[in-house]
């Protein structure tokens, strides 16, 4: 039986300032040397004026101030293979100056006092009671300990208080001695609980501490503080604000905070008595395979109105499914408000004489409903949920974590079922995987990747000059520097060409291409140009949970008529592709790899009208250019499991202007070679429909949906600038950068160029 503190109230605040102000005598009888000992507490402290009173005589002869209170040295060593006491450990600390300037700064812990029949006053708390006695020792361990033959820690005779704050390390036991001690864990950054012997009480009042052996006292959990019981202890109290867990043995608990009974950590196994307060949480984690144990009450459970919080784990849960969540030999009143983090079933709570059971049914949530984009709504109003009957009734079983169904109609389709078990963060994650909104973007990644072709075509008919014979030499435009030719010519470009569509949304699709593109031209008259062209270029596509590659082969003619300043250019291309892509869901525990291949084409063309304006070695050309671009791909069906879709064929087509200006200049070195800078600006508007839909359906069940990609560009802005150097008449290399700059997407490339003409 712990010692009551029995004091009239008047001296109630003496009695308290010399509690803090003692310190025990050491071993070799010194005079008394008055200390204060902290005092933490969670509860909100009160600055208390104590009356003046006479205060005891201070000499000046006593020893030098030492900083540190009761500070502990690290021990290093065995002595004689025993573990250290603590009092061996000890600091003495400089004599306090009980004056007015201390008790106006004193502040005092909250205590609770209950007033007796005889007028006096008892400490309600035990802790309080006896902690805080003028005869307890208060000593703070803040360093790594060292373990000698298995102790960490001892301390002597007389009532101690052990303060655990941030810096303690021990792996060795821990041990009280005689007379009642208590141990308070203060670290913030928390950790394990070992053996120890001989505490009475135990006060968590900061960090998450874990229990995995024995306490024989009570324990306290304050505020903003958690235990973990894997092993046994006595009563516990969980204030406000407080959490405890764990699957280990309580003799009673209070819970005025959050009671946790999750997979990871276990339910407590109560001894005696189970009392929620008014305001409690009890946090229960459940699976389809019936979740964690119960939480098992051999006494009496008392719910008193807690709040419960169920939480999902990934699970595949069939309607009306029931959880035995806890057991006691007596159950008064019942829990409060039942929420679940599940994002599309309504959790309901049973009682019988002696259990409460968990039911979960389909709530009245929408799938739709927690979709964020059109592509989640759409393939969630795709899917047909299975029905279940209404006639079949929950049977009861008093099998502990045994959970039992009616015969409900599941999901066929595992994706479908995990959706529907899927929290309410995870749900719109899931929708979004399972629409597969990448699919939508590669009519638009691929348009983009043929694009560098058409610029070689440009590139190689303006650097045609029909006017003169041989360029070589006559200094008129920055193009008979780049190699013109009075037969023929043959041209290499290098291509590196990359890009992002899609960059609002979270089916961005990033796009590399690299190629190489082949061209010959010759001349027919005075006049026209004409030429062939032929390439291969590969793209990789990347995306969130998306991975593809297009194997693309290109065929292509141009020609070009010079009359005067005037230039007309002609251009076609034919692009044949060979798509692969990969695509994972994972979610909830269900995950999936999928495959597809499908077939595509394209072509475009274009017509280029241009005047140069430029005067001897400078051009400046202004143009205008109308184009045609067509993309057509043939339906597929992804290879894998339930996530699995049926994309069915794509075609769109577009019509283009361009509106520009080119500049170049021709620089002649003193060796003979030319060097040429150039740079071309143009706005480029497209007609008619740009939207990027495409239709898809769920292999297995569903009906079809439409996803909506990015949209083809409106308006956009392109520029190309680049550097030709004419090694003679009939060598040319030369490097040049592009980029295409719009509202849903951007591209840039690089190319490198070497021209030979016969």
């Amino acid at each position: 039986m712990s010692v009551q503190n029995n004091c009239k109230p008047k001296h109630l605040a003496l009695a308290i300032a010399l509690a803090i102000g003692c310190v025990e005598t050491s071993i070799a009888q010194q005079p008394e040397i008055p200390a204060v000992a902290e005092v933490e507490d969670s509860k909100p402290k009160k600055k208390t004026r104590v009356p003046k009173a006479a205060t005891p005589a201070v000499t000046e002869d006593v020893m030098e101030p030492i900083e540190d209170l009761f500070a502990i040295e690290e021990f290093i060593g065995p002595l004689e293979h025993t573990a250290p006491f603590l009092r061996d450990m000890r600091k003495p600390v400089a004599t306090v100056q009980f004056d007015d300037a201390f008790y106006a700064d004193l502040e005092f812990p909250e205590i609770v006092m209950e007033e007796q029949a005889d007028g006096e006053f008892d400490l309600l708390d035990p802790f309080d009671r006896d902690m805080y006695a003028y005869t307890t020792a208060v000593s703070f361990l803040s360093h790594p300990v060292e373990s000698v033959d298995g102790v960490s820690l001892q301390l002597g005779e007389g009532d101690d208080l052990l303060v655990i704050n941030n810096g303690a390390r021990w792996s060795g036991r821990l041990d009280g001695g005689t007379g009642i001690n208590g141990l308070q864990l203060n670290g913030t950054e928390g950790g394990e609980i070992g053996e120890t012997r001989n505490f009475s009480s135990l006060r968590v009042a900061r960090g998450l501490w874990t229990l995995s052996q024995e306490f024989a006292g009570d324990a306290d959990v304050k505020s903003g503080a958690g235990l973990i019981n894997y092993g046994s202890i006595g009563g516990v109290t969980v204030n406000k604000g407080a959490v405890f867990g764990g699957s280990g043995d309580v003799a009673n608990l209070y819970v005025g905070g959050s009671l946790v009974a999750t997979r990871p950590h276990g339910a407590p196994q109560i001894q005696g008595d189970l009392e929620f307060a008014e305001g409690a949480i009890f946090s229960y984690g459940v699976s389809t395979d019936g979740g964690s144990d119960p939480v098992v009450v051999k006494g009496t459970a008392i719910l008193g109105g807690a709040q419960v919080q169920v939480h999902g784990v990934p699970g595949n849960y069939a309607d009306n499914t029931q959880h035995l969540i806890l057991t006691a030999d007596a159950i008064e009143g019942e829990f409060g408000k039942v929420s679940t983090n599940l994002a599309y079933m309504t959790p309901t709570l049973s009682y019988e004489e002696q259990r409460v059971n968990l039911n979960y049914t389909r709530s009245a949530v929408a799938l739709a409903d927690l979709a964020k984009t059109r592509n989640g709504r759409s393939v969630a109003n795709s899917i047909v949920e299975p029905t279940v009957r209404a006639t079949t009734e929950v049977k009861r079983t008093n099998a502990a974590a045994q959970p039992t169904s009616p015969q409900a109609t599941k999901p066929s389709n595992i994706a479908v079922a995990a959706l529907l078990a899927s929290d309410k963060t995870t749900a719109p994650v899931a929708l979004e995987q399972l629409a597969a909104g990448s699919n939508a973007n590669l009519a638009k990644a691929t348009l983009s990747s043929i694009t560098p072709v058409s610029a070689s075509m440009l590139s190689a008919m303006q650097q045609l000059n029909s006017r003169y014979g041989s360029a070589y030499g006559s200094g008129n435009s920055p193009r008979q520097a780049a190699g013109g030719a009075d037969s023929g010519r043959v041209w290499i470009q290098a291509l590196g060409h990359g890009g992002k569509v899609d960059r609002s949304f979270d089916s961005t699709l990033k796009h590399a291409t690299q190629g190489l593109v082949m061209g010959a031209d010759w001349r027919l008259d005075e006049q026209w140009h004409i030429g062939l062209v032929g390439g291969k270029s590969q793209t990789r596509l990347d995306a969130r949970q998306y991975d593809g590659d297009l194997d693309s082969w290109h065929l292509g003619a141009y020609a070009v008529r010079q009359d005067g300043p005037f230039s007309l250019r002609l251009g076609a291309t034919y692009a044949s592709h060979d798509g692969d892509s990969k695509r994972r869901v994972a979610f909830n525990g269900f995950s999936d790899r999928l495959k597809g291949n499908y077939d595509a084409n394209t072509q475009q063309a274009f017509a280029e009208l241009a005047v140069n304006v430029g005067r001897h070695n400078a051009t400046l050309e202004p143009f205008a250019s109308l184009g045609y671009q067509r993309y057509q791909r043939d339906s597929y069906s992804e290879q894998g499991g339930d996530a699995a879709l049926k994309v069915f064929g794509q075609t769109r087509d577009n019509l283009s202007s361009t509106f520009g200006l080119r500049t170049a200049k021709i620089n002649r070195l003193d060796n003979g070679m030319t060097l040429t800078p150039r740079f071309s600006a143009g706005w480029k508007h497209t007609f008619g429909e740009i939207e990027n839909d495409t239709r898809q359906q769920m292999v297995k069940g569903g009906k079809r949906f439409e996803i909506a990609g990015a949209a083809m560009d409106r308006n956009s802005l392109s520029v190309d600038a680049g550097l030709d150097l004419g090694l003679s008449a009939n060598h040319t290399v030369g490097v040049g950068l592009t980029g295409e700059m719009a509202t849903d997407s951007r591209t840039h490339g690089v190319m490198g160029q070497w021209r030979m003409a016969f």
